[in-house]
């Protein structure tokens, strides 16, 4: 009875493990997608204005 318990337990705590780095791969894109679009662009070289959209 204790195996068959520790077996399960073992079970769920794999599947714990690889939900979490899943999630955390998909976190992770979501970040550097953020992160790529949040930096100031640079200013216009010709008259120097702002060249944001």
């Amino acid at each position: 009875m204790k195996v068959l318990i520790l077996i399960i337990f073992g079970i769920l705590a794999i599947a714990f493990v690889v939900f979490l780095i899943v999630r955390n791969q998909k976190d992770e894109k979501i970040y550097e997608k953020e992160m790529d679009n949040d930096y100031d662009k640079p200013l216009s070289e010709d008259n120097d204005i702002d060249m944001k959209k």
